[in-house]
């Protein structure tokens, strides 16, 4: 993918709408000439003209076609409580796709996705495109939340066979955390699937490595990273991994953001 498909895009925002107390899904006009993306790759946006904040955010995609693209956004830091407080009708400046490396297609097998937070979007996009392709087999989706409302039920569940959800303050589903209710479920028998898929907060994908991964043949996980100027140059999202015994820093916005899980090394990431 050439530099000129990366170039910043002003676009208009077609739709905000909060889900939950922190959550907004907004809805972006697509620039005619906006590549097609592949699951896993992101979008870098500027939210003002302002020097405060200075850089775009990262934020993944989560569905897009001809017209419009859709993005998650959880307001927690002054860029995305910008963004998280524009209305319909306003534009912004965004750049994308970015990421080197998507999501590998399953190949016909039944998966496991595993989403937290704002992973879900990424997760929703794998879905939904592979659904498309038929290049998937029985879809389960594992998803946890603090509390019911950031669960944001109602926006996933066609898009999966079956839904697992867990709170941490056991407002919905099962009490808990959600790498705890893969483990039971797996226990019991009921989850056959051959590929782990995850995006979500740091500490989710490493215990999901820990206590359920060697149950899957592979499992890929989509990184979240602070980022600077996500296209390799500043390499503030460096992640470190071990590739054939070595150990060697990937840059999460170009050289990720899909990393096999096995493959970083965590005792030198925490």
């Amino acid at each position: 993918m050439s530099l000129e498909k990366k170039r910043p895009f002003t676009v208009r925002i077609v739709e905000n709408r909060k889900l939950s107390p922190s959550t907004y899904l907004i809805i972006l006009e697509r620039p005619n000439d906006f590549p097609d993306p592949y699951p896993g790759q992101f979008i870098s946006v500027r939210v003002n003209d302002q020097t405060v904040p200075l850089l775009r955010r990262p934020f993944g995609i989560m569905d897009i076609n001809s017209e419009t693209m859709t993005i998650l956004v959880k307001a927690v830091g002054p860029g995305s409580t910008i963004l998280a407080s524009k209305a319909a009708g306003e534009q912004v400046e965004m750049a994308g796709p970015l990421g080197g490396m998507p999501f590998s297609r399953p190949g016909g097998k039944d998966v496991v996705f595993v989403g937290g937070g704002t992973g879900l979007g990424p997760i929703i996009f794998c879905a939904r495109s592979w659904k498309r392709e038929a290049t998937v087999g029985k879809m389960h989706l594992f998803i946890g939340a603090q509390t019911k409302e950031e669960l944001l039920e109602g926006l996933y569940e066609k898009d999966f066979d079956q839904v697992y959800t867990a709170t941490i303050d056991g407002s919905s589903g099962h009490k808990g955390n959600i790498v705890e209710l893969l483990e039971e479920e797996i226990e019991k028998g009921g989850i056959p699937a051959a590929i782990l898929y995850s995006c979500g907060p740091r500490p989710m994908i490493r215990a999901l490595i820990d206590r359920v991964g060697p149950k899957f043949e592979n499992h890929y996980t989509s990184l979240e990273s602070v980022m600077a100027c996500s296209l390799g140059a500043c390499r503030g999202c460096t992640v470190p991994v071990i590739e054939d015994g070595e150990k060697t820093l990937r840059s999460v916005c170009m050289e990720g953001t899909v990393f096999r899980a096995e493959d970083i090394d965590w005792e030198e990431w925490e």
